[in-house]
């Protein structure tokens, strides 16, 4: 009986110092880099934290002074496994849930995939993606879009991203802009491109589109149906 009450003791004493720990890593973290930690976690290697702040990956020293940036694999039974780009698979695809509320979709009838794209207006491969938007949606993928004008939040892309989002058939409105028409000029409150902006920029997208897929896996460029639906399917 005393064993098992020591081990309590013991096991709540480990408890409250990783929690201290965490503590001192987040002030250290946030205070150091400017920004705001959201999840820190052991990593295989002793001494060594996993840190999630601002939707990308770090690793942290035990005590908090030192952080790197960048890939940790694993090589265990033989195998090249990246733990980070598996850690921003579900980063990702924590960080676009919020948003789905604000995406434009176009769904498939007979779902079986989902496909989050992060696209601009005046994207030539973002307009061929959208001429194939019926074969996607014929083999069960449906298309959710993220506006990402990459000229910036003051580019003519940011101000035809606004229109199509604030239009009353969000729909039609993308259908011209993807093919190459006027979109009537709409503003509204609720425009969400500065924010799907900022999510992209977090994210790490630097061109469109930007395929984020179920697994959270992130695909830069285009993909033609054969190609996507082939991703998905091997996931």
């Amino acid at each position: 009986m005393k064993k098992l009450k020591w081990g309590a003791v013991a096991l709540a004493l480990l408890a409250s110092t990783a929690q201290a720990n965490d503590k001192d890593i987040k002030a250290k973290v946030e205070a150091g880099l400017g920004v705001s930690v959201s999840s820190i976690s052991q990593t295989p290697i002793k001494g060594i934290y996993e840190v999630v702040a601002a939707n990308n990956v770090l690793y942290v020293s035990e005590d908090g002074d030192y952080v790197l940036s960048g890939n940790l694999f694993s090589l265990k039974g033989g195998d090249v496994v990246s733990l980070t780009q598996k850690r921003l698979d579900d980063v990702r695809l924590a960080a676009i849930k919020p948003f789905e509320d604000s995406m434009i979709v176009f769904p498939a009838k007979n779902q079986k995939h989902v496909v989050t794209v992060f696209t601009d207006t005046d994207c030539g491969y973002c307009q061929r993606l959208h001429s194939h938007m019926k074969e996607y949606n014929d083999r069960g993928i449906t298309v959710r879009y993220l506006a990402f004008p990459r000229g910036g939040l003051n580019s003519k892309a940011a101000e035809e991203l606004e229109s199509v989002w604030c239009a009353k058939d969000q729909q039609a409105a993308m259908n011209l802009a993807k093919n190459r028409k006027t979109v009537a000029t709409a503003a509204c409150d609720s425009n969400p491109v500065p924010e799907h902006y900022k999510l992209g920029r977090q994210l790490n997208v630097t061109g469109t589109p930007a395929l984020i897929l179920e697994d959270g896996t992130m695909v830069p460029g285009y993909l033609d149906p054969d190609r996507l639906e082939s991703a998905l399917e091997n996931e």
